[in-house]
């Protein structure tokens, strides 16, 4: 009876190694988990900032990572980027003025004669301010459009007989506040001298 019982007894230790042995080899090896980490490390993980070149004019300017790049279909439009939720965007134009270089003796007539002409159909929210941005000169206007719909934050800046301008998007209208900080920090990684 004791030669059962000891047969009976190492047979249930043997059993309960092999099986502690397979389940702990299933804990250390468990092919979901390890194709869920090279999943993962494979997923591929979008910057905090883009960097946009513009190699023509070679301004550069960072905007966030999780906005999505536009295809535009005019050809001196080199970036549209719009926020996840689509009521934030930025385009950049790179215009031919013919102008001579923009000095900050004719920068009034540069507004006078050219900007002002080309926001006369906008509502401005406040008057426009001359603004050097990335050792550019030029101005900055803030208007809604007159249906309410939407209102831009728009800086024309001045280089080498070109345009830049860096039209900001808010809609509705009434975003435009919320969303300055966020559109004041793309405009503070301006350069007009390129990527730095």
């Amino acid at each position: 009876m004791n030669r059962k019982l000891m047969v009976a007894g190492a047979l249930a230790a043997i059993l309960a190694i092999v099986g502690g042995a397979y389940v702990g080899r299933n804990l250390l090896f468990d092919d979901s988990i390890t194709q869920t980490t090279a999943a993962e490390k494979q997923k591929p993980r979008r910057p905090a900032l883009v960097v946009f070149h513009e190699t023509i004019s070679d301004v550069s300017l960072s905007y966030p990572g999780s906005w999505t790049r536009r295809e535009a279909t005019e050809d001196d439009v080199p970036l549209i980027a719009v926020a996840p939720d689509r009521t934030t965007s930025l385009l950049v134009r790179v215009s031919v003025t013919g102008l001579e270089d923009v000095t900050a003796e004719t920068l009034p007539i540069v507004k006078e004669k050219f900007t002002d002409p080309l926001i006369k159909t906008v509502k401005l929210v406040g008057p426009a301010r001359a603004v050097t941005l990335g050792g550019l000169l030029g101005y900055r206007y803030r208007y809604t459009y007159r249906s309410g719909d939407g209102a831009h934050d728009h800086y024309f800046l001045f280089k080498r007989g070109r345009m830049i301008a860096l039209v900001f998007q808010a809609t509705p209208a009434s975003r435009l506040d919320n969303v300055q900080a966020q559109f004041d920090r793309i405009v503070a990684s301006f350069s007009g001298k390129g990527p730095s």
